[in-house]
Order: structure tokens, then sequence, then C-alpha cells
């Protein structure tokens, strides 16, 4: 059975630093929704992240967060909540400043995008399916790292962005590691990309939720019988490869929802759907809302 220690020696990481955000008082930050899985790492300060189709996640300083490719997601300050002000700019033209709102609460966010690898396997954690977070203890001696990384954005040097990277490429495997440590469920999806078979049938899923799969067509894709594929697929993704389908057609129409002005007949024919009432009974009992309250939910508090 592969293990994480086998998983992450054969791990490629690299980090793409793209912005420092700073929220301050009522401020809100949108980060939209990128092509990549995002790492976010809090400098200083309280607040929250806010992702659609998810709980509020809390976070402060020392807070390290993936959030998963192509979900819209925000950034809030917490009132009340003291932050070190970060007098700078960014390190260079490709890195981007973002604030919002003023006043002595707030929090500092650096933002990466993240590329995974394995073993070929490229664009891993493109694939991840809900955020992971963990925190630093303050005797932590990743504390360390975090320190060092707002001591260099704070004065850039020679060589700070290169040390940057290599600091939050440290913070990729300890998240990893705790995330595993805390809940193994999490993991499984990364230890399944081992199987080329089963994870081609996942990528078929992730890629194109809108196709008319059935598990005999997926079960073709990973060229294994139909009932060794739903066994296989379920042990190593925790879920039946339709459970896995139906979450994915549910993400892409959350995030067509907020970031789109298509109607709901339209999402519904775009992410696999035959019958609209089918599919609103579906979404509802996935997000408790209908498609049409969730949008204007969800647009409301980003506004808000």
């Amino acid at each position: 059975m592969l293990t994480l220690d086998h998983m992450l020696d054969g791990l490629t990481v690299e980090v793409r630093p793209f912005a420092i955000c700073e929220a301050r008082g009522d401020g809100v930050i949108d980060l939209g929704a990128r092509e990549h899985a995002t790492l976010h790492y809090v400098l200083s300060g309280d607040g929250t992240f806010a992702l659609a189709g998810q709980p509020d996640i809390p976070a402060s300083d020392g807070t390290i967060l993936i959030t998963p490719a192509r979900i819209d997601h925000r950034l809030r300050s917490r009132p009340g909540a003291e932050c070190e002000a970060l007098n700078c700019g960014p390190l260079d033209s490709d890195w981007q400043l973002h604030r919002a709102g003023q006043g002595g609460n707030g929090i500092v966010v650096a933002c990466s995008e993240i590329a995974v690898g394995y073993r070929g396997i490229e664009g891993l954690f493109d694939y991840l399916q809900v955020p992971l977070i963990c925190g630093l203890q303050e005797n932590d001696p990743l504390k360390l790292a975090l320190e060092q990384i707002l001591i260099e954005i704070a004065a850039p040097k020679a060589g700070s962005r290169t040390l940057v990277r290599a600091l939050m490429q440290q913070c990729m495997v300890y998240i990893l590691r705790e995330s595993a440590a805390a809940d193994p469920s999490r993991m499984q999806w990364l230890t399944a990309a081992h199987n080329e078979q089963l994870w081609r049938a996942a990528t078929a899923i992730f890629d194109h939720p809108e196709a008319p799969h059935t598990l005999e067509s997926l079960a073709e894709i990973a060229q294994m019988s139909r009932s060794s594929f739903a066994e296989h697929f379920k042990q190593a993704f925790g879920r039946g490869p339709i459970d896995l389908l139906k979450q994915a057609r549910l993400q892409r129409a959350a995030g067509l929802l907020i970031s789109s002005e298509l109607s709901i007949k339209s999402i519904t024919r775009d992410v696999g759907y035959g019958s609209r009432s089918y599919f609103s009974r579906a979404f509802h009992e996935h997000f408790g809302l209908s498609p049409a309250d969730y949008r204007e939910t969800y647009r409301q508090e980003a506004v808000g």
C-alpha cells in the first residue's frame, strides 16, 4: 500500500507567489476563482476565508490554507483583531498588492498558486475538492519560516523572492503531513494518483462532469471490469465514482451560479443534468439552498 511518506517523496512542488492581500476594518478582498489551487499563508492578524459552498474558515497568524481551483473565495478581516502593519510593496513586478478597508484590525495574507506533480502526473492539486487547512502553534519550528517570510516581504533584498518560494514549499509539505494526520480520508484522492487506471477515470469526471458518464463508461476509461473498477475506486477515493461525479457536477454548478449570468436552466444542462427539477433537488440536498437562493445569498455576501 502506498504510504504518505512515499507519496511525498514522489511529489514535485512548484509554488508561484503572486499576491499580498491586506483587509482591514470592514474591508473584503475578492480572491476570485483561480485556475489552479492556491496556498494562503496568514502573515498577521485575524479574519475569515469564505469559499463558495463551504462554511467560513477562521484564519489567524500562522494559518495555512489551500483552496481548490475554480472556487470563488474572498478574505474578510475580523473586527477587533490587532494586525501588524505591512509597510511594503510587492517583491517585484510579478507580485500584486491588494488592500481593502482601513483601521487597526485586519489580516495580511501571502497568496501563491501551487503546481503539484507526482511521477508524471501534472496539476495534481487542480483536482483538490475540499480546502485543506492547518495552523502553526506558537512554538512550532515553522513559525520561524512565517516570520522570515514577513521580514523578506517587508524589506526585500537580493534573493528574497527565491527564499520566500522555498519557505512556502516547506509549508506545502507541512500542510499535507498535518492534514493526513488529522483526517487520513482527506488525502485519499492524493494517494490514489499512483494508480494510473483509476486516475484516468477520476480526471474524466473532474475535467468533464457534464459528459454522460456511467459506471460502465468510466470502467471502460480505466480499462477495468465494472465490478473491479467500482470496488477499487471506492477504496481509493472513499466514495463510488457516481457519487464523485455528482459532487463534481454540483460544485461546477455552484461556481457557475456565482460567476456567470447563465440561467439555471442553462446551468442544469451545462453540468450534465437532463432535468431542472432533479438538479434543483440534488443541489438543495448538497448545499441546503435552492440554486436561486444560493446565487442570491452568495452574491449578497460578496457585496456586503
